[in-house]
């Protein structure tokens, strides 16, 4: 079985990229957890849990 070609740098550019996105997500998310209630926040947070 041959093994496919594997590109270090491509690999680590998918990581650095990933590591980028994840961080704008988590800038995103903060910034609407600080404009909005508490009260709705952890209603929506319920919703998703499914508690």
């Amino acid at each position: 079985m041959k093994l496919p070609h594997v590109s270090l740098k491509e690999l680590e550019k998918l990581k650095e990229d990933n590591f980028r996105a994840r961080l704008e997500f988590i800038d995103t998310y903060v910034e609407r957890m600080k404009k909005t209630s508490n009260k709705k926040w952890s209603s929506e947070q319920k919703d998703i849990i499914g508690a």
